[in-house]
């Protein structure tokens, strides 16, 4: 039990140190815009050393958009398990924006991150770089590298083409869900991804 409570101390000042790295990041470029931002300014701001900086963060600019490595969790896999009775895309999609989920990092300000990287052409880039790589961990984890495909989730297509495929169109459903709202990580995402996918619907039934 004193083990658990010293664990959970611990996670909470990692979390505290993360968010006041990102906060002073982000605040120093709407302050000053991301090329005057220094890491050793941010460390400044945040009360930590430059090496401490570079234990939470790989750049200053994933530091100014609150961005962490995706990852695919049990629960997530889990999710995607208990969901046979929905359609493919959407099953897949709900992963995908799981994991995109999972770069944010607390205590990010979705609306002012949005922001920020629309004014600043390399940050763009990055955070959509970060999705791309979500996308990418969905693909190589769960078809490129999984044995059986999709950990043994049924319900989803076991060739290779297919399934990369699949992969690849959800991650457009979630960029289109993700684009018309910068709060659709926050807010109930079913609503949005359902549009998407019912835009994609219309598109195709004409355009092919």
């Amino acid at each position: 039990m004193q083990t658990d409570s010293v664990n959970s101390l611990v996670a909470e000042r990692q979390r505290q140190t993360w968010t006041a790295i990102h906060h002073a990041a982000a605040g120093a470029t709407l302050e000053q815009g991301p090329d005057e931002v220094t890491v050793a300014q941010i460390a400044g701001a945040a009360g930590i050393s430059t090496r401490t900086f570079f234990n939470y963060f790989d750049s200053k600019e994933d530091a100014i958009l609150g961005v962490r490595t995706p990852r695919i969790t049990e629960e997530a896999i889990a999710m995607l398990r208990d969901s046979s009775d929905e359609p493919a895309l959407l099953r897949v999609s709900k992963l995908v924006t799981e994991v995109a989920a999972s770069t944010i990092g607390p205590g990010v300000d979705l609306v002012q991150r949005r922001s920020i990287a629309a004014a600043h052409p390399r940050l763009r880039v990055r955070l959509t770089q970060v999705f791309t790589d979500s996308r990418k961990l969905v693909n190589a984890r769960m078809v490129e590298d999984a044995e059986p495909r999709w950990m043994g989730v049924e319900g989803l297509p076991t060739d290779p083409l297919e399934a990369r495929a699949l992969v690849l169109l959800a991650g457009a459903v979630v960029t289109l869900a993700w684009t018309g709202d910068p709060e659709f990580f926050n807010d109930d995402r079913d609503p949005a991804l359902a549009a998407a996918i019912d835009t994609f619907r219309k598109v195709t039934s004409t355009a092919l």
